[in-house]
């Protein structure tokens, strides 16, 4: 199934609308104003929490974390180095990775040698865009979830970069 993500361009916290094929929103992520942790959320339509997420403030790489409405943890995702942007996560029992094209605009998401979900970033659009292709669709909140960490962890790279020159 195809799901789409568009981020709200003109807000002061990160918000994106989550959208099947018709264009009938399904979710909307918010972000908390100012949050150290970049703590953001995955809600239903009528509000209700679905996912949550924070990111480790004090690691050598980017690192977050990903719960349930209850605050038991269900993943955690670490950006690797390397050229290409690449993740490990881990979710429960279950080993993903996740790697992605030169630029960032296309990523796989794969479970044992398997892809379960495939991410690709439309380039010439305002705002970031995102069509998600997800295979395994008993976690599917948990891979849209995914695509909006993986976006935060690129744009905080890119931040970081262009603070050094």
């Amino acid at each position: 199934m195809k799901f789409y993500i568009k981020q709200k361009v003109f807000s002061f916290k990160d918000q994106f609308k989550v959208t099947d094929e018709n264009q009938k929103e399904l979710y909307q992520v918010k972000g908390k104003f100012m949050s150290l942790s970049n703590k953001l959320e995955l809600l239903n339509r009528d509000g209700s929490q679905v996912l949550n997420s924070n990111r480790k403030i004090f690691s050598f790489m980017p690192t977050y974390f990903i719960y349930d409405p209850h605050g038991e943890q269900l993943a955690e995702i670490k950006k690797k180095i390397g050229i290409r942007p690449k993740f490990i996560i881990k979710v429960q029992e279950d080993d993903l990775s996740v790697e992605g094209s030169l630029f960032g605009h296309s990523f796989g998401v794969v479970k044992d040698g398997n892809e379960v979900a495939s991410i690709s970033k439309k380039v010439m659009s305002f705002g970031d865009n995102y069509e998600i292709e997800i295979l395994d669709e008993r976690n599917k909140e948990l891979y849209l979830f995914l695509v909006i960490i993986i976006d935060q962890v690129l744009h905080e790279n890119k931040k970081r970069v262009s603070t050094n020159f």
